[in-house]
């Protein structure tokens, strides 16, 4: 090719072929992966010569305040203090006894059980919604960084913009917030000129909760100001941000946390334009991953391969350096997984997926299941039970059996009906279980209809084969529909002997 044109003319840049279904990479074009085995998800894509970590930014592309005092590097933490967070030294290994008396140190443990104190004191805990706290094993980890899945409109965006109304509210107020009086104090102001090297630390202390940063590819301040509001979601700590510039957020949480102080001078005009993330964010939310850009990815597109592993190894080593927890919402393929390489799983810190409870006549409930897929720092068996109310927030539901069997009428006619007690992850819940059982109308060799709605289709099949080998009820040229109430989906690792119970039922009437 010539080196003056071409989509491949320019010597920085080389092909290369990757993976979309897990992200393995090749140097040419093949028919079928031999990774995941999967047929014709090799496609071609542009990518930076040399890779590696000397084309990927220190926290930006632009010489700002950081450049001042952040070494170029590869590593995550190369001259980054983290407030901690790298265990008081870096570029070299530490005792693990040094990081964690220094966390204990820092957060001031005054009770007997350190290791309590160690793994859920320094949590930022989200306020009204246990379900979620539960979810992430007591709460946000600092500097943890958590991917969202879920189908569309089941109510991501939702969720999070409700966790951060709510961290929100929490938040120590700014100055200008602090309520009616003679006004924010003016100290004297300060050029960075004469700031030293030792000044530069971070603006808030370690028990200070900062404000909210809502980032959003997909929509514009007006639409998210709009779904606020009809939340009741009205709080000044909570900052909004249209922006799918990744290197451009990085330099500005950075910056907040590292940066020179801002001056509160109300009568500079040249204050007067700053922007309000003058301290250190509490919780970064970017919505959605897909829309995000570097300049580490080279020219390909947002969404691609390329661009959603290179962004989210930023916003890794980001939230690694500062301390700040990261929320990535993904977007999912036809088979309900995140799209982007399988890498990106792995990289962060917690897998969540929202689902929604379906109905049997292919509906949607109301009913909404937040499930951890992988969660370094708690529990991936815990589950969340939300109900999405008619002014579109989702209300978490601390007893999800009430909930199930409220409905329930105990003296009306209950044949085929069964209360069962099941296990979704570690958390016990119970749901009422409906199967009917009736003559097929089919002919020949026609077997019957099997119609299931909260249970997939094969562990049905299994209850109809023990129930036909044990108890001799057999179920040929019959139609079996079974309903579990109020659209809980009941997942592989549920246990539950409630359809037994109903289908038998049923049937031994029917019979």
């Amino acid at each position: 090719k010539s080196s003056g044109g071409g989509k491949y003319g320019n010597k920085n840049m080389a092909k290369v072929y990757v993976c979309t279904n897990c992200g393995s990479e090749y140097v040419q074009w093949q028919g079928r992966c031999g990774t995941c085995m999967e047929w014709n998800t090799i496609q071609e894509f542009a990518a930076p010569r040399g890779g590696g970590s000397s084309s990927r930014p220190v926290f930006g592309k632009s010489n700002t305040q950081t450049s001042s005092f952040m070494k170029t590097g590869s590593s995550w933490l190369d001259g980054i203090d983290g407030g901690g967070m790298s265990g008081g030294s870096v570029g070299g290994p530490v005792r693990v006894t040094d990081v964690y008396q220094e966390i204990v140190r820092d957060k001031g443990n005054s009770g007997s059980d350190k290791s309590s104190h160690f793994t859920t004191a320094s949590r930022l805990s989200i306020p009204d919604d246990e379900e979620m706290n539960a979810v992430l094993g007591g709460g946000i980890m600092p500097g943890s960084i958590i991917l969202l899945g879920g189908d569309p409109g089941v109510g991501k965006s939702t969720l999070l913009l409700q966790m951060a109304g709510g961290i929100a509210s929490v938040a120590d107020r700014s100055l200008q917030y602090q309520g009616i009086g003679m006004g924010p104090p003016v100290p004297s102001p300060t050029t960075q000129s004469e700031l030293k090297e030792d000044e530069i630390k971070p603006k808030t202390q370690q028990n200070d909760i900062g404000p909210v940063l809502y980032i959003s590819g997909e929509e514009n301040a007006n639409q998210i100001a709009s779904r606020a509001l009809r939340l009741g979601i009205v709080d000044p700590e909570m900052l909004l941000w249209c922006e799918t510039d990744a290197d451009i957020i990085a330099d500005a949480v950075a910056n907040s946390m590292y940066g020179p102080p801002l001056s509160f001078d109300t009568d500079d005009e040249n204050t007067k334009a700053k922007p309000p993330l003058s301290r250190s964010p509490s919780l970064v939310i970017i919505d959605s991953i897909q829309t995000m850009l570097c300049d580490a990815a080279g020219s390909s597109s947002a969404g691609g391969i390329t661009q959603v592993r290179e962004c989210v190894g930023l916003f890794l080593r980001l939230a690694k350096s500062t301390g700040v927890p990261i929320v990535l919402v993904g977007h999912v393929t036809k088979s309900g997984g995140v799209a982007g390489p399988r890498t990106v799983e792995h990289m962060v810190d917690s897998v969540l997926y929202l689902e929604a409870g379906a109905l049997i006549d292919g509906g949607t409930s109301s009913l909404r299941v937040l499930r951890a897929a992988k969660n370094r720092f708690g529990s991936s068996e815990e589950v969340g039970v939300y109900e999405m109310n008619s002014g579109g927030r989702l209300v978490p539901v601390s007893d999800p059996s009430s909930y199930f069997l409220s409905n329930r009428i105990e003296h009306a006619d209950s044949e085929g009906c069964a209360v069962s007690i099941v296990l979704e992850g570690i958390r016990t819940m119970a749901v009422e279980v409906q199967a009917l059982v009736a003559l097929s109308g089919g002919s020949g060799g026609y077997s019957g209809r099997r119609v299931v709605d909260g249970i997939s289709n094969s562990r049905l099949l299994l209850i109809l084969a023990v129930l036909q080998k044990r108890y001799g009820i057999s179920f040929h040229r019959q139609d079996v529909y079974l309903n579990v109430v109020g659209g809980m989906q009941l997942g592989k690792g549920s246990k539950s002997g409630g359809g037994s119970k109903s289908g038998g039922g049923s049937d031994w009437q029917w019979q």
